[in-house]
């Protein structure tokens, strides 16, 4: 059987989307990410650099991989990483994808020094995949993170506060930047924020403040990324599947309203949430503020933490479905930096970016 793997073009982007929707991720809720409508064209609308992987047998393609190189914080510096995902074989193909040794090199052919990937709990396939190739790389858990998918209606306990919380304007780009960058340096892994630009569908209009004294002492943004990359709810599982009926009492308990099945969730990301030094106090006020303004528009919204953030307690008290996800980093012979220099208490890779 003839085997190839290569860097993707525009005409692979039907196959590239036929492969990531070939399979859900496994558990309570069959979740599917997918990139819709041209899988191709969204990957290249990520910010950074991008490259996509394609591996065919006898002509077909059968897997598929991306690599997204994207300037980070690592010790207070700016730093190129790269970050693998999409890394997934046709379902029911019987046979290895051919990303070996030579796939392995061509990744390694970005100006980068940091390498790193992400793997849902239950993403069995994925493991299986990366365990495949450990012969020839290094993987090494460096943070766990859990996303949760949260209901606008819930309500967040904050205490009381003379701050003012408003939506950002086109006044306040220069002053969010700025505390972006002050405070993101001090988180390894968070990404660089020059211009709001560089993220495909986001404006400073998107960002969330909370000020004190008129100074900036956190932020947040509803992300909407709907256009090029989606969650779909494939099957539901017991009990969620009987939970299905119950909608209206799930809403009433403060719960998303589970939506139908093969049908795009429609949510934001809150995205880039940020607190000056970390402070639990602003961490409570930003959400339970920002929450009552998506409501406004949304039903739900979705949110990414890493273990040992400020506000992972909070959420994990709201009613949620989550899923947890382990970052690693991978190593190659002789290849880039070791993470391990990287503050583990301090690792806050962007969930809307991963």
């Amino acid at each position: 059987m003839s085997r190839s793997s290569y860097i993707a073009a525009p005409s692979d982007g039907k196959d590239i989307l036929r492969i990531l929707e070939s399979s859900a991720a496994k558990g309570q809720i069959e979740l599917l990410y997918t990139r819709r409508p041209d899988a191709y064209a969204s990957y290249m609308k990520e910010p950074g650099e991008a490259r996509v992987f394609v591996s065919k047998a006898n002509g077909r393609t059968v897997g598929t991989c991306a690599e997204l190189i994207r300037e980070v914080y690592i010790g207070g510096e700016r730093v190129r990483a790269a970050y693998i995902c999409g890394l997934k074989k046709e379902a029911g193909y019987p046979g290895h994808i051919g990303f070996g040794p030579g796939f392995l090199r061509g990744l390694q052919q970005g100006d980068f020094g940091y390498c790193f990937c992400s793997v849902l709990s239950d993403n069995t396939e994925a493991k299986r995949l990366y365990e495949a190739g450990s012969r020839l790389v290094r993987m090494r858990p460096v943070v766990g993170y859990r996303t949760y998918i949260v209901s606008t209606r819930v309500r967040v306990k904050a205490p009381a506060h003379t701050m003012t919380f408003r939506r950002a304007t086109p006044e306040d780009a220069a002053s969010l930047l700025d505390f972006l960058h002050r405070e993101g340096k001090k988180k390894d892994l968070f990404p660089v924020i020059d211009d709001f630009a560089q993220f495909p569908d986001l404006s400073v209009r998107d960002f969330f403040v909370l000020c004190k004294n008129g100074r900036i002492v956190a932020a947040a943004a509803a992300w909407n990324q709907a256009a090029y990359r989606q969650y779909v709810v494939k099957k539901y599982r017991l009990p969620l599947r009987l939970c299905r009926a119950l909608n209206p009492l799930l809403s009433a308990l403060g719960y998303i309203r589970l939506p139908r099945e093969n049908e795009p969730l429609r949510f934001p990301m809150l995205s880039f949430f940020v607190c000056e030094d970390d402070r639990e106090e602003e961490s409570r006020i930003l959400l339970g503020e920002a929450v009552r303004e998506m409501a406004r528009s949304y039903g739900m919204f979705v949110i990414g933490l890493p273990k040992g953030h400020p506000a992972a307690p909070l959420l994990d008290g709201l009613p949620s479905l989550h899923f947890d996800t382990t970052l690693y980093e991978i190593s190659f012979p002789g290849g880039q930096n070791d993470m391990r220099r990287a503050d583990a208490r301090h690792l806050f890779p962007e969930c809307g970016l991963l």
